[in-house]
């Protein structure tokens, strides 16, 4: 409470008392930290887990709408949209959403890793595929989308791709 007048770490109050299962003042401590600073991201992110975590899912996705209004830009609230929307049954938003991270962020292999999987289980492995390939010019030694890169290509049909992708994993990864 020293430095209440920081969003940043009325935020950490929250996710604090979150922690000890003290919702409603977690909940007080995250709309504090907005109030101080609408565009602090942090707070945003913090504050839908938390509502996600008491199985509230459609306020958690309020909350990173509301996050996104703010900061349009914000990569991270995008993929935690994409997640939320995906654990709602909205594929085809949750699909935009994860795209979106994907593409504001491609220095994060995780966005498009996700983004990738989703694709793939929505039936579009060669898209699945394609960001896979594009992440990997990027980040040419993530075990995760190296991995995947098998796996779609096997998925896809493609199994002579999919053997060499799996001879460079165990080149890579032995």
């Amino acid at each position: 409470r020293y430095r209440a007048d920081r969003p940043e770490h009325r935020t950490n109050l929250g996710s604090f008392l979150a922690v000890l299962e003290r919702y409603d003042e977690a909940a007080l401590e995250f709309r504090a930290a907005l109030a101080l600073d609408p565009r602090f991201v942090p707070a945003y992110a913090n504050y839908a887990d938390m509502l996600r975590a008491q199985g509230n899912e459609a306020a958690a996705t309020d909350v990173l709408r509301n996050g996104l209004k703010a900061v349009p830009a914000a990569a991270g609230l995008q993929h935690a949209l994409g997640l939320a929307l995906i654990r709602q049954k909205e594929t085809g938003p949750a699909i935009a959403a994860l795209q979106q991270a994907a593409t504001l962020d491609p220095s994060s292999a995780r966005f498009a890793y996700v983004y990738a999987i989703a694709l793939n289980s929505t039936g579009n492995p060669v898209g699945a595929i394609r960001v896979v390939e594009q992440a990997l010019q990027r980040h040419p030694y993530n075990r995760d989308l190296l991995t995947a890169r098998v796996l779609f290509q096997r998925d896809s049909g493609n199994l002579a791709a999919a053997r060499r992708a799996a001879e460079h994993l165990a080149r890579v990864f032995p």
